[in-house]
């Protein structure tokens, strides 16, 4: 089984959206059986499929201890599941400050489900807890890099935190691809920025950039994936490439 961790410490690069829409195709388009985790306390990724109200069981109780994860999934179709997250994480890091082996609670947690073919987990942008739990339980880790110069300044950190999971808790942790999103081709900065991105991450970039596209705004604000909202769009082309391609390189 694939545990993937979506990640990128800066907001706004499209990394929920990534999630929602990759895990919808696996799902769907490649009948694979997923769970999606929102382990961001914005509760972007449980809202993009149209939860609003907050559920009994979330990523908070099975971090707490107080919810197993088999009580806290949610399914949204017959191959794909949800495990959502709610407001109440913020507060996560303080709560579990000075326990031993905190880094470890969703690794044990997953221990007891082993009946999918792929888990994708979306990180808040941080490089706390959360997502240290996250690097921990996981097999893969797709980094979401916005095609904008600054964007890619800030990779290094987030290299230096996988490395250090590399060597403490996770020696398995695999960086498996980097996904460039917000790509407007007519534009020389994106057009640079996946360039050096290119040459940055040569054997780990995917082919297939992400373009802007006001349809994936359209598609999350009314709590559907892009293929549900507009399915012969470009970024529906586009995640499908993605998908097919973490099938070949990463699921198998």
């Amino acid at each position: 089984m694939n545990i993937i961790t979506f990640a990128n410490h800066k907001g706004g690069v499209g990394k929920t959206t990534t999630v929602a829409n990759i895990g919808y195709a696996l799902a769907h388009r490649y009948k694979k059986r997923v769970l999606m985790i929102d382990m961001d306390p914005q509760t972007n990724l449980t809202s993009h499929f149209g939860i609003y109200e907050r559920p009994e069981h979330t990523m908070y109780e099975v971090l707490k201890g107080a919810s197993t994860i088999s009580e806290a999934i949610m399914s949204l179709s017959q191959n794909l599941h949800l495990l959502p997250s709610s407001l109440d994480v913020t507060n996560i890091e303080a709560e579990l400050q000075g326990i031993t082996g905190r880094e470890f609670i969703l690794r044990e947690a997953l221990d007891s489900i082993q009946d999918y073919d792929a888990i994708l987990i979306d990180t808040p942008p941080s490089l706390g807890v959360l997502t240290v739990n996250a690097f921990t339980a996981s097999t893969d880790v797709c980094i979401v890099v916005q095609t904008e110069f600054f964007a890619l300044q800030g990779l290094a950190k987030l290299y230096e935190i996988i490395s250090i999971v590399q060597k403490r808790t996770n020696p398995q942790l695999t960086i498996s691809g980097v996904i460039a999103t917000m790509f407007d081709k007519r534009k020389g900065m994106h057009c640079e920025a996946l360039q050096a991105l290119e040459e940055r991450f040569s054997g780990e970039l995917f082919p297939t950039q992400i373009s802007e596209a006001i349809a994936l705004v359209e598609a999350a604000s009314a709590g559907k994936s892009i293929f549900d909202y507009k399915p012969t769009s470009k970024a529906a082309e586009q995640y499908d490439e993605i998908a097919k391609a973490i099938v070949k390189k990463i699921i198998r």
